[in-house]
């Protein structure tokens, strides 16, 4: 290859730099024009596929044979984008992805509907709920408390009450979804009416940070061994369908794109004079 005239500065560093963030390398090279093809490029088409997903198309799982993700092998040269999915498989408590794991109180915004034993307060509603362990000090027993409005047919009336599993669940604290499900009993009393005690079932979500949902690992593990139980990814793939596999090429491409990216840092344009960028030509030596 002949000597380019681009100036790569330092080609390890700037090559570190495109496999961190696409187009870092060569805004650092001060190579403008591919530092935004690349970024633009690369980036959009890598958040697209995880839009279409929904977010759970880039995740890291290498524990069995059966079920390992070799598509984040592609995933990965995204750079800093994708490298969450390492630490939230390697690195966070196995508990953490436990159902109905409670470890400590937590307080936070529910949104779902309420079916109670009476029509009269049957109906959506959303306030805050709070969260415990057990008071036998056992992490998959929890209990909460729940206030706000209940929208009824005859209108919104406030409501407050207790909350207990039951039959219900808590989903885990870390998957890949913004929302965590939760469902129970509901016993409580309106303000309107304090000497009626209102019971029935409560089903909704409360919102899960973006550090336990970002690039979480979908569980491919069943709890029972018949037709009806649904895994994580079982259930991926019966929501998206055919977008599920759409978003895993699309984040895949991303990758193997930002591999070219890489090299160009690293080596330069593969033709002489392809690019001036950052470097000023040769200056034309006056006639005599």
């Amino acid at each position: 290859m002949p000597q380019t005239r681009v100036p790569l500065k330092d080609p390890m560093f700037s090559a570190l730099l495109a496999f961190l963030v696409p187009g870092l390398g060569h805004f650092y090279q001060r190579r403008m024009f591919k530092a935004v093809l690349y970024a633009v490029c690369i980036l959009g088409t890598f958040f697209t596929g995880m839009r279409i997903g929904h977010g759970q198309v880039v995740y890291f799982n290498w524990q069995s044979t059966e079920n390992r993700t070799y598509a984040y092998l592609c995933q990965f040269w995204v750079g800093l984008p994708a490298l969450p999915a390492l630490a939230q498989a390697e690195l966070r408590s196995s508990r953490a992805f436990d159902v109905n794991y409670m470890p400590k109180p937590m307080t936070s915004q529910f949104a779902g509907k309420l079916t109670a034993e009476t029509s009269d307060f049957d109906g959506p509603i959303a306030g805050s709920i709070t969260l415990r362990p057990h008071e036998l000090n056992m992490p998959h027993l929890w209990t909460g408390k729940l206030s706000g409005e209940l929208q009824t047919a005859k209108g919104p009336v406030k409501i407050e009450g207790d909350v207990t599993p039951g039959s219900g669940s808590l989903d885990p604290e870390v998957a890949p979804s913004e929302k965590r499900r939760l469902s129970g009993t509901f016993e409580g009393r309106t303000s309107e009416q304090p000497d009626v005690v209102i019971r029935g079932g409560l089903e909704g979500h409360i919102p899960r940070p973006i550090w336990n949902s970002y690039e979480a690992p979908l569980r491919d593990l069943r709890v029972n061994d018949f037709a009806g139980d649904q895994t994580d990814l079982d259930r991926a793939h019966f929501l998206l369908g055919s977008r599920f596999e759409l978003g895993v090429v699309f984040t895949m491409i991303a990758g193997l794109l930002n591999i070219l990216a890489i090299y160009d840092a690293l080596e330069g344009p593969a033709y002489d004079g392809e690019e001036e960028e950052g470097a000023a030509a040769e200056p034309t030596p006056a006639p005599a």
